[in-house]
């Protein structure tokens, strides 16, 4: 019984599966909390360059706005497993946090940006846009030091991996998400 209720509480907060990457799971949570940081920066950006956000607020636009949100949670989770293959965690999490550290003491107002841009706070916004991109870096740089290409590793690797899209809106295919017709 108490496992029900556990499953009920999860699945009401976002808490379950929305794909699985290699067995590793993206949660329908992170998915939306990613889309709406997204959503509103491009509402913000709309407006300020003087944009019609009708046009962004349309189901056509948010349906693509998520595939896409989707589309980078995948390839993050693909980069963040490569790391985890080539180097030690202790060893690519300090990396990371070493980069995200030095960006953060050069960039002024981040915490206004973040919030106001974004809607995030500072902490979520390192955890959603700072250290994805850190990692990436982290990679694409040990794949320099060994004469790899980043991007042909990445379509290997998107075709390659064993990716199930559980959203009755979304597909795997052709190494990417895509509509479901």
């Amino acid at each position: 019984m108490a496992l029900g209720i556990l499953g009920y509480v999860g699945s009401r907060n976002g808490y379950y599966p929305l794909a699985l990457v290699n067995f590793e799971v993206v949660n329908a949570r992170d998915t939306e909390n990613n889309f709406s940081a997204a959503y509103r920066y491009f509402k913000n950006a709309a407006a300020v360059y003087g944009l019609d956000i009708k046009k962004l607020e349309s189901e056509g636009s948010r349906l693509e706005l998520k595939r896409s949100v989707l589309e980078k949670l995948i390839q993050d989770k693909l980069i963040y497993q490569e790391l985890k293959r080539r180097l030690r965690k202790s060893d690519f999490q300090a990396a990371a946090e070493n980069k995200i550290n030095n960006f953060l003491a050069n960039a002024k107002n981040l915490k206004e940006a973040s919030e106001n841009l974004y809607g995030l706070e500072l902490e979520e916004f390192k955890q959603r846009v700072l250290a994805p991109q850190a990692y990436q870096e982290i990679l694409e740089g040990r794949m320099n030091l060994n004469n790899e290409n980043f991007s042909e590793w990445l379509i290997k690797r998107r075709s390659e991996a064993a990716i199930i899209i559980l959203s009755p809106n979304f597909e795997w295919r052709d190494g990417r998400v895509q509509l479901k017709k």
